[in-house]
């Protein structure tokens, strides 16, 4: 068995509307969410760790966020990923990060960061037990994932109100 952490991140807080969906920006609430998620990941999850891949959608707001989280952490690697957009299909993401995940079986930890409602879909594939989950601006949920199975368990969620859930 190969496990791996997996991490499912929604954008932090974006403005409500702007010309086009894609170019939404960050409001100042945003990016202080994604920077506290950043400090919290870095020292609850990864010990301080490196990160071995982010995909992130292209859409500013998620690139945003990134920008915020990774300020604190370290990441090997981010690719843009073109799919991980708010109407993607779940099962389509699923086989796209199996992919990534099977070409590098290496890989420790994996964060996506996109948004709702494709994460909340992506979790019914993700998980064993197929369950969805709602996602607030910067939430994340923190899955051990084993690559050989195409499937894993839920161990934490972090919400930027609440700070995390543990689930053990």
């Amino acid at each position: 068995m190969k496990f791996m952490k997996l991490i499912v991140m929604r954008h932090g807080e974006a403005e409500a509307s702007n010309s086009s969906d894609k170019m939404r920006n960050l409001t100042a609430d945003g990016r202080r969410q994604a920077k506290e998620a950043g400090k919290w990941l870095a020292s609850r999850v990864l010990n301080n760790q490196a990160i071995s891949l982010a995909l992130v959608s292209p859409y500013v707001r998620a690139q945003q966020t990134f920008e915020g989280l990774s300020a604190g952490l370290k990441v090997k690697q981010k690719r843009d990923v073109v799919e991980l957009i708010p109407s993607a299909k779940a099962r389509a993401m699923h086989l796209i990060l199996d992919g990534f995940l099977h070409e590098n079986p290496m890989l420790e930890t994996v964060i996506l960061v996109s948004h709702m409602p494709l994460i909340s879909f992506l979790m019914a594939e993700l998980l064993e037990n197929k369950q969805a989950s709602l996602f607030d601006t910067a939430s994340m949920a923190i899955i051990d994932y084993d690559i050989n199975i195409s499937s894993g368990v839920l161990s934490e969620f972090y919400h930027p109100c609440m700070q995390q859930f543990e689930l053990k």
